[in-house]
């Protein structure tokens, strides 16, 4: 990942800007220490959303899925061994 060095100009609204302040002001660091904590967090959040919902729709059919991975896989080997079954 590329980080600049340079000072990014970033336009947000006044709200945005009194909420900054005031964080900043709270946690007695710097505004530009609050918006990266905060984008950091948002990061996270939507990384774990994401792996829910990929978890959601794993196991919506994963009786399905796992049987038809397993036919996939059987189909792999010429060992001349007989099927297991359980």
């Amino acid at each position: 990942m590329y980080i600049s060095a340079m000072p990014t100009t970033v336009r947000i609204s006044n709200r945005g800007k009194a909420l900054l302040t005031q964080l900043s002001q709270e946690a007695h660091t710097t505004m530009t220490d609050v918006l990266d904590a905060a984008l950091e967090s948002y990061r996270r959040q939507r990384f774990l959303e994401q792996a829910s919902s990929a978890y959601v729709s794993l196991s919506a059919d994963s009786a399905a899925n796992y049987h038809r991975e397993i036919s996939s896989l059987d189909t792999t080997s010429n060992d001349g061994l007989e099927p297991f079954t359980p």
